[in-house]
């Protein structure tokens, strides 16, 4: 075999991992406190859910804290749920929300999916051409905004039920 055939087999790899999609890392983050229970999760849940279709896929990643089962539910259950609930928020880096909120429903909070910062939130009061325009918003301030620094022009999210500090 020639060197020009190895070389070019030895480079084959590369062309090809070239050629094959790669799949986008999101760059926000969408936290979903949710339940079936919620009046209000089944306003805004749908309004999100067209909102988001609207966009790229894989450039927004939508994070599901369903709440469902804690209604209801004997001690050990709950316990349960809170260390699945824990585990999911700190793998996102964003377990101070649950600080913040302390198990509420019917609000999803963007973060930068960098670093987990707050962007903003939407809840039920919004049409899904608003909660759209809050994700376009934030997906600007997520790409191009400094960490620690990057807020949206209108309003933020509600104040933290909880003492709870990021």
């Amino acid at each position: 075999m020639t060197r020009a055939a190895l070389k070019l087999i030895a480079v084959l790899p590369l062309l090809f991992s070239l050629a094959l999609p790669v799949a986008a890392e999101p760059v926000l983050k969408i936290v979903n406190f949710t339940a079936d229970w919620c009046p209000n999760c089944k306003i805004l849940n749908p309004r999100l859910a067209a909102a988001i279709e609207t966009f790229e896929a894989g450039e927004v990643e939508v994070i599901k804290v369903d709440l469902t089962k804690m209604k209801g539910a004997s001690a050990a259950e709950k316990a349960a749920l809170m260390r699945e609930v824990d585990a999911t928020l700190i793998k996102h880096d964003v377990r101070y929300l649950w600080d913040w909120y302390a198990g509420s429903t019917g609000l999803a909070v963007m973060v930068a999916a960098d670093n987990g910062e707050p962007l903003t939130c939407v809840a039920k009061i919004m049409p899904a051409s608003e909660i759209a325009a809050r994700i376009e918003e934030s997906l600007d301030l997520a790409r191009d905004g400094t960490p620690g620094g990057r807020r949206p022009e209108g309003p933020d999210c509600i104040a933290p039920t909880a003492t709870g500090t990021q």
